[in-house]
């Protein structure tokens, strides 16, 4: 649907973004990041957004540590799961 916006989508690319590079044995090819996202998305309540005010207010309720780190305890599971179980050769 256009106009939509699950905001945690954000949140778990940044936080790829961040802590694959910190980890030189696990593959970060653009289908593990992919699974990574998909892995931890399922696991994080989605926060669908409609306007820039609400993008707004969401990403202030997720910049708390306790938002943060959930993201981040999320990421860490998708890229152990992943990275040891890749979908590819």
């Amino acid at each position: 649907m256009d106009g939509l916006k699950n905001m945690m989508e954000e949140a778990v690319e940044y936080q790829l973004n961040r802590l694959l590079p910190t980890i030189p044995n696990v593959c970060s090819c653009e289908i593990c990041r992919l699974d990574m996202a998909a892995f931890a998305l399922n696991r994080l309540t989605p926060q669908y957004v409609r306007t820039d005010t609400g993008a707004l207010f969401q990403k202030l309720n997720n910049s708390s540590q306790q938002a943060e780190i959930g993201v981040l305890t999320a990421v860490i599971s998708a890229v152990k799961m992943i990275g040891e179980h890749p979908h590819h050769d």
